[in-house]
């Protein structure tokens, strides 16, 4: 068993709340913005924007669905290697019964599959992303 860690715990807190206050003054940003560009007369140039916006959008997406995808399959790597979950060294939110073997190796699985799934959306979200800036 590996004892939940208080500190990790705090510094998540601090982390996801300075996140939702980021999240938010990025929508109330892009609200305005919305605001901004539907005043433009004519809707050649909103849907110009607004498709380049999408696309770009789309691309910091792709982005990081392959940076997921790499991340679990490398810990589905580091399980292979110590036949343990979770891994050696880590720090945990609650308290967590460690898995070996067997048991462990099934979450290797589970990890795998899960960076094949995060590799194709990456995939079909970046061609999407592509094909929308490549319009005009």
């Amino acid at each position: 068993m590996i004892r939940a860690d208080p500190g990790l715990r705090r510094q998540t807190f601090i982390v996801l709340g300075i996140a939702i206050l980021l999240a938010t003054v990025v929508v109330v940003i892009f609200q305005q913005w919305l605001t901004d560009i539907a005043n433009i007369p004519g809707t050649d140039a909103l849907i110009l924007r607004l498709r380049r916006l999408v696309g770009i959008a789309l691309t910091g997406s792709a982005i990081c669905l392959a940076f997921l995808a790499w991340y679990a399959a490398h810990k589905a790597t580091l399980i292979s290697r110590y036949q343990q979950w979770p891994l050696p060294g880590v720090r945990v939110l609650r308290d967590t019964p460690v898995k070996r073997g067997q048991k462990a190796l099934k979450i290797r699985h589970a990890l795998n599959g899960a960076a094949g799934v995060l590799l194709l959306l990456a995939l079909v979200t970046g061609i999407i992303s592509w094909r929308i800036l490549s319009l005009g």
